[in-house]
């Protein structure tokens, strides 16, 4: 979370931003330096490590070169990012507390890595996407990351049937790189179109490696393809980086496609200005459309900063990018765009099957009435199960009220059908899973009146959602 003070209206309340990273990769590739081999080597604390030099980074900057900025960070770095959320701030800060670190980024979306395990499988990447996965579920990480699967279309069948492999496990989401793997000939064909259409079939948006306009036109094609050839309409498909191409109009119009995003990971300096210029003369609805991330560590600190420092300028101000621009962009739109769905296949790990849970357990989170007593009944049983779940954004700093849908949504995945190994199960015979219930999004319509009716107590009560999420109780 990003906390910031209004420099022009000292009175006005903090404005609290939600960021999540929707470009990062985990694992370990090969690379050339010099005269032999080298390895890139990724892994999640390296994620974290980033946004804790980038909080100090961007905190300095603003601190050293105030007349720059429309805001300014609060006293102390540390309450310039602080968790998102109490049940963070209690697992994190009194159980974890080598791990506090990162805070910057709420959510990180991470996909393999055209590493060295890929080739070891037929299809490719099935060990690349395996370590993902059971990296997001872990206590350290599972609040944190949210983990994509890759796939070489090129693979066929196979690839389709990792897709569905990995929707089952828990991946949120599918990355394609169409240079890396070298079918960057085949970008509008069969193959692809039946990889996105699975992906986009099974709740996954999906998002393109995208190096130019010609690359990003091919995607076009394809996304309408789909669409055509499928009946589901609310999906999403992503031009990375935004094709590296911030001046062809094309490109912004191509944003115009209610199932295009982009994604802002690359951007440097002046690039900054002028993508945010063009989106706003030349894409209607560009801050409904763009998505704040990194290439983390293809790219580093200084283009984190860079992007950031504009934002937060008073050249982007003055430009017309408000407030609302800002949450939209840094986070908002992604929540909107990383659908929540409900695994029913747990990965198969050392020490989970010793730590499942009971309906007894089940029943203290049904009992709870208030978020601090959810926060502690759920904190006592991650702890039990070794597993933390993805409860961000569920409380605001204070503790006192629910944010919107967005947050409630994660809330019905994460913890409601306690999500991948931490999972519920009748101590009785013929028990049912809760991670089998797979149709929560409808529950979704109901949330507005939720929120109207309660405001400051729990809102998830049995009659709003216990019942309707438990439609098969356990006998007795």
């Amino acid at each position: 979370m990003i906390v910031l003070l209004d420099k022009d209206d000292p009175d006005k309340a903090p404005l609290r931003m939600h960021l999540v990273d929707t470009h990062t990769h985990l694992g370990k590739e090969e690379v050339v330096r010099g005269k032999g081999k080298d390895y890139r080597i990724i892994r999640p604390k390296d994620h974290l490590d980033f946004y804790e030099k980038l909080k100090f980074d961007l905190f300095k900057r603003m601190n050293d070169y105030p007349e720059d900025f429309a805001y300014k960070p609060p006293s102390t770095a540390k309450m310039f990012s602080p968790p998102a959320t109490r049940l963070q701030k209690i697992i994190f800060e009194e159980q974890r507390k080598t791990q506090n670190l990162g805070w910057l980024a709420d959510k990180i979306v991470s996909f393999p890595l055209h590493d060295i395990l890929l080739a070891k499988t037929s299809p490719k990447f099935v060990k690349s996407n395996d370590y993902i996965i059971t990296r997001a579920q872990t206590f350290e990480y599972g609040s944190r990351l949210v983990p994509f699967c890759r796939v070489d279309p090129m693979d066929g069948e196979a690839a389709i049937a990792e897709i569905k492999r990995c929707s089952e496990h828990g991946a949120r989401g599918l990355k394609l790189h169409p240079l890396s793997e070298k079918w960057l000939d085949e970008i509008v064909s069969e193959k692809v179109f039946a990889v996105v259409q699975t992906a986009i079939e099974h709740r996954l948006p999906v998002i393109f490696d995208c190096q130019n306009y010609q690359t990003a036109q091919e995607i076009h094609q394809v996304t309408m393809t789909v669409r055509e050839r499928t009946n589901v309409k609310d999906f999403t498909i992503i031009i990375g980086h935004f094709g590296f191409d911030y001046q062809t109009p094309g490109m912004f119009e191509i944003l115009d496609d209610p199932n295009i995003k982009t994604e802002t990971s690359g951007m440097r300096g002046d690039d900054c200005e002028i993508f945010y210029r063009n989106c706003m003369n030349l894409t209607e609805t560009w801050e409904q459309s763009t998505m704040y991330g990194t290439d983390h560590n293809y790219f580093s600190v200084p283009q984190a900063s860079d992007h950031l420092s504009f934002l937060f300028s008073y050249k982007a101000k003055e430009m017309g990018i408000t407030e609302e621009h800002l949450k939209r962009v840094l986070g908002l739109n992604a929540l909107k765009n990383l659908k929540i769905y409900w695994p029913t296949k747990v990965i198969q790990r050392k020490g989970i099957n010793d730590t499942k849970v009971s309906w007894n357990d089940f029943n203290r989170i049904k009992k709870c009435k208030t978020q601090g007593k959810l926060a502690e009944v759920i904190t006592e049983l991650c702890s039990k199960s070794g597993v933390y779940f993805n409860t961000d954004f569920l409380f605001d700093p204070s503790g006192e009220k629910i944010f919107d849908e967005l947050y409630i949504l994660n809330v019905f995945a994460d913890i409601i059908d306690l999500r991948r190994s931490f999972v519920v199960q009748n101590l009785e015979a013929n028990a049912v899973k809760v991670s089998e219930v797979t149709k929560l999004v409808e529950a979704a319509n109901k949330i507005t009146e939720i929120l109207e009716e309660q405001t400051e107590e729990y809102p998830f009560t049995t009659q709003y959602l216990f019942n309707y999420l438990l439609h098969q109780k356990p006998k007795g």
